[in-house]
This record gives C-alpha cells, structure tokens and sequence, in this order.
C-alpha cells in the first residue's frame, strides 16, 4: 500500500497563562513553599504539553466544527465509542457476516461504518495514523517558563455565589509566551481521492484553529487560562517509496530535507478546495 507522509513543524506559543497539571502538589523551586497543583514536567524538569491534550483538543475542535460544514458534514463527525460498536455491527448484518475471516474484509466494512474523522483521530476498531508526540519546551526558553509562577484561587459555594470557607488553594502556571516545539505527522495511506481530501481538509481546519489562537489548552479555561496559538507553520509531504525517501533518509538528522519537499501555503490550498467543495454544494 503506497503512503504519503505529512509532516507538520512550528511552535506552539501561550497567548495567556497555561496550566496542565501533573496531578498533584510540590514546590515550583527549591526554596519555595508547597503548592497545590504543579504544572506536569518531564524528566529533566522542564514544561512540556502532553500530545495527547494537543490531540484531545484538536479531536473536539474538528469534531464540532466539521458537521456543520456543508461538503464534509457526514464525513466530519464523531460519534462515541458505543455509537461506533453499534454502527460496526449493523455494517457486519448488512455484509452478511457472522465473522471477518480476513484483513480485507475488517478493512472494507470498517471503511464504511466509519466516518472519516474517525479513522483520522482513530478508534477502538481502527489505529490512527496521526501521531502527535509530546510538545517540549523550547531550547531557547528563559528561566521563568520553566519556573512558572504561583496563582492563588477560592473554592465557590454553588447555591450562595460566594466563597466558601476554609477553601483556598493555589496552582502553578506558566507565563504569557512560554514557546514549545510543534511537531505532527499524518501517514496517509493510498485510497480513494474524495476521502484523501477530506482528511487533509479536517487536518486544515484544526491547523487554521490553532494558528487563529481559537483552541485552549490544559484546565481552567473558564478563568481565562490556555489560550494558545500555532505560529512559523511549515509542512513537509513525502511519498514513503522510490528514490524520494532513500534521499530523505540520507539527508542529516538535523535537516528539514528528511521530511520531503516543503508544501507553500498549504492549509490555505486545502482550505480554498474545501470552499469550492462547499460552494457547489449549496
């Protein structure tokens, strides 16, 4: 089966304070006092997004956005796991099996029963061929990113409106313009061309919203935290056979030429073919 690659390469930069946690409490540094909620932390001691909370909110972003718009409304949207075991086995009833008894045959029912933003973010019933890795600091951040700093906040009484007693806590955030490294691939197998479109469009669209600042990362959002946005995009396509990939591979670790030949403007491209689509639509 023949794929296209896709790289995707940026920085991920906050617009406001971000706080993900790392699911309990310490000290921010050395000499300062316990804090209730840490921001999460890889070995080393630095910031970094988890590429699954990157997924996460690409996943709902795409999955709101999509069904309303005309071209892909079908193909966009994404249902729960229990919706899709429904779907998968009524698809199975309908092929007249009691059983798939070859690849071929999983893949091909699979296809159908599946939306095409389903098998993009993947399912219980099918591996997604969109990898997001964890988003590191960038090397060249100041100190105070990987310090963070300390907020402080009240528990609220539902029913009064006012803060409750004896319910303080603080949280560890990290500053305006903290800067990670943005690093995403998609491996798009060889299939028909309406559907190879329709996940470059979904994978346009979330790119757009991040590159707006339009999607929030980590928690507390409602107070104003995880505003983020996608900055210095560039993205790559090579075709993983022939001599494409042989002189992809022979290039240096360090040199973007390992990615493929560089795609000018390409959320713009797939975004003004989307429009079109959806303009003979209406």
């Amino acid at each position: 089966m023949a794929i296209t690659r896709y790289t995707f390469v940026g920085a991920l930069n906050t617009e406001g304070a971000l706080h993900i946690g790392s699911g309990g409490g310490g000290r921010v540094g050395v000499d300062d006092s316990l804090t209730d909620a840490t921001v999460i932390r890889d070995s080393r001691g630095r910031p970094y997004v988890p590429g699954s909370s990157l997924r996460g909110v690409l996943r709902a972003a795409i999955g709101q956005l999509a069904p309303s718009i005309p071209g892909i409304e079908a193909a966009g949207a994404i249902r729960d796991d229990s919706e899709i075991d429904k779907q998968v086995a009524a698809q199975l009833k309908a092929d007249n099996l009691t059983e798939l008894s070859s690849e071929e045959q999983l893949q091909n029912t699979l296809n159908k029963a599946l939306h095409a933003a389903e098998r993009l973010f993947g399912t219980v019933h099918w591996a997604s061929p969109l990898l997001i890795p964890d988003l590191p600091l960038h090397d060249r951040q100041s100190d105070a990113a990987l310090r963070g700093e300390i907020r402080h906040g009240v528990g609220i009484d539902r029913d009064t409106g006012a803060a409750r007693e004896a319910i303080k806590y603080d949280f560890e955030v990290l500053p305006r313009e903290t800067r990670f490294d943005f690093w995403m691939r998609c491996d798009l197998p060889d299939q028909s061309a309406d559907q190879g479109k329709i996940w470059l469009w979904l994978l346009a669209i979330g790119l757009r919203l991040l590159e707006q600042g339009e999607l929030t990362l980590g928690g507390r959002a409602a107070r104003g935290l995880g505003q983020v946005r996608l900055t210095d995009l560039k993205v790559y396509r090579l075709s993983l056979g022939g001599k494409a990939l042989l002189d992809a591979l022979l290039a240096a670790p360090d040199s973007p030429t390992r990615y493929g030949e560089e795609q000018l403007n390409w959320v713009e491209q797939r975004l003004k073919e989307l429009h079109n689509v959806r303009t003979t639509t209406e």
